[in-house]
């Protein structure tokens, strides 16, 4: 099982345990600091070869792989289109790929995209939004039709997000992604706005300290044929 965009290893983990100790995992991230958290996180199961790389120039031979796995990761690659081929080609026949995206941005997460944008920069808040730009299954569905597979399907499903408090969650978040240098270099008068807007508009769906999304994802899978 190959995990692509595998981040600090999530998924690469759970196919860990699935496959048990007689299989085989690999886990591939552009970023080395995703990887540096993945390789310090103990691993039941198989073990698990971690690789940095791009998805679109895959570390693996061709028909290599059983089954590769991409969760919340290809809206983000300069090259989605190249990323499925290179899935396509480390596939062995028969093999199958699961593609996962996030469904349509929802009003929380908007509520953020406003916040940053209203007190620090127009084009960090599309960040945010690009997080949810694959939003559409069929779509998902499509550009692995594109790509070569076969036997395509697709389906929207309702994952509960349980996230801490909102000023916890919205600084976790910039300082998990590529808006974090950018944020800190604002003023602090400027930060501080950003936070304030954020709690007003989250706190009415904190419950004891989380804050429950339900958020529409997207899922799209298919065989090498």
């Amino acid at each position: 099982m190959l995990d692509v965009a595998c981040g600090t290893g999530v998924i690469a983990r759970a196919a860990a345990r699935a496959v048990g100790p007689t299989g085989s995992v690999s886990g591939v991230d552009v970023a080395p600091d995703m990887l540096e958290v993945a390789r310090r996180v103990a691993v039941d199961g198989s073990a698990i070869d971690w690789h940095e790389a791009d998805a679109a120039v895959l570390p693996m031979p061709d028909a290599s792989c059983d089954v590769v796995l991409c969760q919340m990761g290809l809206m983000f690659m300069e090259d989605p289109a190249g990323a499925l081929g290179e899935m396509h080609r480390v596939l062995a026949p028969a093999g199958r790929v699961l593609i996962s995206t996030p469904g349509r941005i929802q009003p929380l997460f908007e509520a953020m995209e406003k916040a940053i944008v209203d007190n620090l920069n127009p084009d960090l808040g599309g960040f945010v939004r690009a997080v949810f730009s694959m939003h559409e299954p069929s779509a998902l569905g499509g550009l692995l039709s594109e790509a070569g597979f076969s036997d395509v399907a697709w389906t929207e499903y309702q994952a509960v997000l349980s996230l801490p408090g909102p000023a916890e969650f919205l600084w976790s978040y910039i300082n998990l992604t590529p808006m974090g240098p950018l944020v800190a270099q604002a003023s602090e008068a400027a930060q501080v706005a950003m936070e304030r807007q954020v709690v007003e508009a989250w706190t009415p769906d904190v419950d004891d300290g989380i804050t429950r999304i339900d958020q529409p994802m997207a899922l799209a899978w298919g065989l090498r044929s």
